[in-house]
């Protein structure tokens, strides 16, 4: 789980240091025209731009505190858990990396950086990171470890 989530802060800090470094705040580059951009975006928010506002402060300790809470329950449940199962320790990890990443991002510039903009047409996903990327994969791989538990289960 430690591995994991090391490799996914090393590999978020260092993508968002090379976007910071390349891409001018809030512009965009284009990549794959009509459909992937490089960004610069500060987003002081949650997923999507959620509570995403530059007029208040408050956001920083809320989400702080989430993280805190967060990784505390990935770290009850890998102690707590029944099984040494490979997939539920890969997501644990993912999304502890995930969530060290952002926190690192807010605790540095009370904001995360996002730079990953994918869109088709006027249509653009919410910017993102890779620790955004590691805590969606580790929520999907650690509902895959449920589904297979029950299944196994039942």
């Amino acid at each position: 789980m430690g591995a994991i989530a090391g490799v996914v802060v090393l590999i978020d800090q260092v993508t968002k240091q090379w976007a910071m470094d390349t891409v001018p705040l809030w512009r965009g580059v284009p990549v794959i025209d009509g459909f992937f951009n490089l960004v610069h975006v500060q987003n002081r928010g949650a997923a999507f731009g959620f509570l995403n506002r530059e007029d208040t402060d408050w956001q920083f300790y809320f989400f702080a505190a989430v993280t805190l809470v967060a990784v505390a329950v990935l770290f009850y449940l890998a102690k707590t858990a029944k099984e040494r199962s490979p997939l539920l320790f890969t997501s644990l990890g993912l999304i502890l990396g995930g969530a060290i990443g952002n926190f690192i991002d807010r605790c540095r510039f009370r904001h995360v950086i996002d730079f990953l903009d994918f869109y088709v047409g006027d249509w653009h996903w919410p910017a993102f990171n890779v620790a955004d990327i590691g805590i969606t994969c580790g929520v999907i791989l650690m509902l895959l470890h449920m589904f297979c538990s029950a299944r196994r289960k039942g």
